[in-house]
């Protein structure tokens, strides 16, 4: 059990580090799509949900035809509950990657990671669970580095910060809701119907704002590819079969790992300048989550079922 427990956190550390690359591939790939998609306009909300669309289908047939009884043998009450996860997490992604046009990858990537600080004050207005001291320093922590990290010179934060933020807030009502109903239904079953429900949605929306094409070269459909098989299907077989063999807070602390990597890829890649700022708010926001995850709470820890830490079924970097 011990060697399985090694091999699971080592499993979760990969899943951070294609999380956190991802971040630089999607502003990639959505650019391109962009171009392709409204090459007079340049509608960074076109070429978005064009990018989503072609991942979603991608991603939604590959996990059916490697899952299909978790498809054919869902359940109204099942697509209920996958549909309304479904709904939470298209939404936080849309609205993640139109800001991600707007801001750099590493920003991104700290911004949307404080959707873990989030989850036990969501809990909190939802179930009546004090989280606890420990966690209200955790959020002070991690809201000063959002400051460092995101307000300018006038105090205003930037249109791209902002939209990652609320993107971020839909992460953790979508964490939230996911560990009410992760005990009710069966793992493969939950993720698929929250991919078919949020591919539907994009098929039926994407025509009212985009022209949809194909051509959009090899580079692109390469990124679809890999952030289709990366950022979702392979994180959540890892995360299911991890978690078996390792603890919801393990989990939790090296999932945070991805802000670092999408800081480390954004540097890497010329999309993001490491400047005090970055580096004072970067460390903030870390040290704030992992105040949350490691120290001891009130009744979160107590009564709040595991699930509520992580999200079943990825947040599809």
């Amino acid at each position: 059990m011990h060697r399985k427990a090694l091999i699971a956190d080592l499993a979760l550390f990969s899943v951070a580090i294609f999380w956190g690359f991802n971040f630089v591939v999607i502003k990639f790939v959505t650019e391109r799509t962009i171009d392709a998609v409204s090459p007079i306009a340049k509608s960074v909300v076109a070429g978005t949900m064009v990018y989503l669309l072609l991942r979603y289908v991608v991603a939604t047939a590959i996990f059916s035809l490697i899952q299909p009884r978790a498809l054919l043998k869902a359940t109204r009450a099942q697509w209920r509950m996958g549909g309304l996860l479904g709904v939470f997490y298209l939404t936080a992604l849309v609205v993640q990657t139109i800001g991600l046009q707007y801001t750099t990858p590493g920003k991104s990537g700290f911004i949307t990671g404080l959707s873990v600080a989030m989850v036990p004050f969501l809990y909190w207005a939802v179930a009546r669970r004090s989280p606890g001291w420990f966690q209200v320093l955790g959020a002070f922590v991690a809201t000063a580095g959002l400051g460092f990290l995101s307000l300018r010179g006038n105090l205003t934060v930037s249109w791209g910060d902002a939209l990652t933020l609320l993107g971020a807030l839909l992460y953790g009502m979508h964490i939230m809701a996911t560990g009410f109903f992760a005990p009710k239904v069966p793992p493969s079953t939950l993720a698929v119907t929250q991919m078919a429900v949020s591919t539907v949605l994009l098929v039926i929306v994407t025509p009212f704002v985009a022209h949809l094409t194909l051509a959009l070269g090899w580079e692109a459909w390469a990124a679809i590819l890999w952030t289709a098989l990366s950022g979702t299907i392979y994180a959540f077989f890892i995360q299911s079969w991890a978690q078996r063999y390792t603890t919801s807070t393990h989990a939790a602390v090296l999932l945070c790992f991805e802000s670092v990597f999408a800081a480390v890829s954004g540097v890497i890649f010329g999309m993001d300048s490491v400047t005090w700022r970055m580096m004072v708010g970067a460390s903030l926001i870390f040290t704030g989550m992992l105040i949350i995850e490691l120290l001891p709470a009130g009744g979160r820890r107590n009564k709040a079922p595991a699930e509520a830490l992580l999200p079943i079924e990825p947040r599809s970097r």
